[in-house]
């Protein structure tokens, strides 16, 4: 599947860069800004989906 396909499906290439790290390496926990480095994406975008992403109960915060 090509990424302009994932991009439109998920509303996002900054979304489907962190999901799909989220799910590669779903045994570890990361910081917003690791997350951010890893994905090479500026933090403020990453965030941005991360915490969408947590309002639609997809990732949750540890504290």
């Amino acid at each position: 599947m090509s990424k302009p396909i994932l991009d439109n499906l998920f509303g996002s290439k900054v979304r489907v860069k962190v999901l799909k790290y989220l799910f590669r390496n779903a045994s570890r926990d990361f910081s917003i800004h690791e997350l951010a480095k890893r994905v090479q994406e500026p933090f403020d975008q990453t965030k941005q989906e991360v915490n969408l992403l947590k309002d639609l109960g997809i990732v949750r915060r540890k504290r």
